[in-house]
């Protein structure tokens, strides 16, 4: 499967939590982020193969995450 190394930055999660109205962030909240990124990926991955697709789209996103 892909590189399971590639993560985002540990600034742009705390930025995006921040820009979201969070006051403060944990340390630990960007390699939970990361962790949960992956599990999604892995779920639209496996969303996309089942329509026997190759391309994963926002709709594959859609049916692993509920989105508000």
């Amino acid at each position: 499967m892909g590189d399971a190394k590639t993560k985002l930055p540990k600034a742009t999660i705390i930025r995006l939590f921040k820009d979201a109205g969070a006051e403060r962030v944990s340390a630990d909240v960007a390699d939970a982020v990361n962790k949960i990124l992956l599990e999604v990926a892995k779920g639209a991955i496996k969303a996309a193969k089942a329509e026997g697709k190759k391309t994963i789209s926002a709709d594959n996103l859609r049916m692993v995450v509920v989105v508000t």
